[in-house]
């Protein structure tokens, strides 16, 4: 990488995290949130076990893993020229990273729950299946040629858990099970796409190094 590349790489993330810390500066004056409560800890401010929300921000770790890798690996593909696989990698690693986004924020639980009297739950979820039959339907080939009993045992209990907070209630031991499911499909959301990132990296490099290696008979 060249110099120019990594200053500019650096002036991009602290522009990102003052531009954050100005916004937090922000909204907690207009909102009157107060500050130890808008960048502390949730647990320590409101004096909670530590372990409260643990399975939850496992899960957020879990989202957050898979799609830095498959970002990772999907930059080093295109880099390569390995189109294909490198559009399949990014296109996971965003999609990861809404399903990141909407998980640790409880954007579909919260904020998005209601919005002119209409509850906009199922309306997400809906619009989160859209996007994965696209995705499957775009690299079907992909899929089925790396490991797709996992990718099919994630959707498997994601679309659990979704059935779950849709008709049940969130509580007890209901709430259990729909969490235990959820953390069930993305740890096998995050084996899936690490076991498929190393294969295409691995693979798919080899290969193009084997080609450009000049014939020596």
């Amino acid at each position: 990488m060249s110099k120019k590349k990594y200053i500019l790489l650096i002036s991009t993330v602290y522009t990102i995290c003052l531009g954050l810390i100005v916004l937090t500066f922000i909204a907690g004056y207009v909102y009157h949130i107060p500050f130890e409560k808008i960048t502390g800890d949730p647990a320590n401010y409101y004096n909670a076990h530590p372990f409260t929300g643990i399975v939850s921000n496992i899960g957020a770790l879990m989202w957050c893993s898979t799609s830095s890798i498959c970002l990772f690996v999907g930059l080093l593909l295109n880099r390569k020229g390995i189109k294909r696989e490198a559009s399949f990698l990014l296109s996971s690693s965003i999609f990861t990273f809404i399903l990141l986004i909407d998980d640790f924020f409880m954007f579909h639980d919260f904020i998005f729950y209601s919005f002119q009297g209409l509850t906009m739950e199922p309306i997400i979820f809906i619009i989160y299946a859209f996007l994965l039959i696209r995705y499957c339907i775009s690299y079907f080939k992909i899929i089925i040629e790396n490991n797709y009993y996992i990718f099919s045992a994630a959707i498997i209990f994601l679309g659990l858990s979704v059935i779950l907070d849709l008709y049940f209630p969130s509580e007890g031991l209901e709430y259990f099970v729909e969490d235990s499911l959820k953390l069930m499909g993305i740890a096998s959301w995050m084996l899936y796409f690490t076991t498929t990132s190393y294969h295409l990296l691995s693979e798919k490099t080899f290969i193009s190094y084997k080609k450009n290696v000049p014939n020596k008979n």
